[in-house]
């Protein structure tokens, strides 16, 4: 989930959702026949720019069909997909009145074990896909099944991916938790274990450094309800400016240097719209630049790969 899905370019495609959701059943309401089943709406293609900042060939997985992609995605439960939904994020129980305090470590907590009951119950809304980032370069080259919910209230937002490769038997479940009662607000991450949330930090903070990434698949036609997408996508779009929460024994790691480009410094600037990018952050850089992702209003130009390239390749 990236947070830079520009903010107002969506609006004709959530003029459209509302016209096909009002009259689908709401949360709770009797679903539709095979729900996964459904053809696949819009999204953006996904291709190579060629901008030669990709360490490894781009992985459009030609050989996954999308049959085999609602195959594997439905192994997480067919009742927990592909339903159907007039609001994309979930509302959660407004808390009891309280004087501007953050977030305790056990709300925290209990805000990422609900998002994962509702899941599990077949209460939420995920969409379902199979992430661009998530197979591109030092994370991992095969499938990688992504289902994504978002959830508020007026002090949190609150997000749950569910995450399994083609080749993985469990499902492994993962939380954002963007404490809003702090200003700036402050995002938590956390794996969710058999025993509750487990904290995490150094290696989350490689991706997230401004919080959730927005939805890019790694393939068009690989997605459930790609109108979803869009949605939770101006959601995050609009998330506020955030700090990342770095809990015990997981460690910022090393930064390197920051990036001063200007087409990408001018947002990521740690006082404007987003934080600041560092060379840790080089392997989202590189995707989302190569596929046109980043910058989210023009292509780089030439001079500006060059310098791009040149600061990725430094020394920290």
């Amino acid at each position: 989930m990236h947070p830079h899905t520009r903010r107002g370019i969506l609006p004709a495609v959530l003029s459209v959702l509302v016209g096909i959701t009002v009259g689908m059943p709401g949360h709770g309401q009797e679903k539709t026949k095979e729900p996964v089943a459904t053809p696949p709406t819009t999204s953006r293609p996904v291709r190579s720019t060629g901008t030669g900042l990709l360490l490894e060939p781009p992985l459009m997985l030609t050989n996954v069909t999308r049959a085999q992609f609602l195959e594997m995605a439905g192994t997480v439960g067919r009742h927990r997909i592909g339903r159907p939904w007039i609001q994309p994020i979930m509302p959660l129980p407004e808390p009891k009145a309280r004087k501007g305090q953050a977030l305790t470590p056990t709300e925290v907590r209990d805000y990422m074990m609900e998002a994962r009951r509702r899941f599990d119950a077949g209460e939420s809304v995920p969409v379902s896909d199979v992430g661009l980032i998530s197979t591109q370069e030092d994370v991992i080259r095969q499938p990688m099944l992504n289902h994504i919910a978002a959830f508020s209230n007026s002090v949190a937002r609150v997000y749950l991916l569910v995450q399994r490769t083609a080749t993985d038997r469990a499902w492994s479940y993962y939380s954002i938790v963007q404490d809003l009662t702090q200003r700036p607000a402050v995002d938590h991450f956390a794996e969710l274990t058999r025993s509750g949330p487990k904290p995490e930090g150094t290696s989350c903070y490689k991706c997230h450094a401004s919080g959730p990434l927005a939805i890019h698949p790694n393939r068009e036609d690989l997605i459930l309800d790609a109108g979803l997408a869009a949605a939770l996508n101006e959601h995050i779009a609009n998330q506020p400016l955030s700090r990342f929460h770095f809990p015990k024994g997981s460690p910022s790691p090393p930064p390197g240097k920051p990036l001063t480009l200007k087409a990408c410094a001018r947002c990521h600037d740690g006082e404007g719209e987003r934080n600041r990018l560092f060379q840790v952050h080089a392997h989202p850089i590189r995707v989302l630049v190569d596929f046109g992702h980043m910058p989210p209003d023009r292509p780089l130009k030439p001079e500006e790969l060059s310098e791009l390239k040149a600061w990725l390749t430094s020394d920290p």
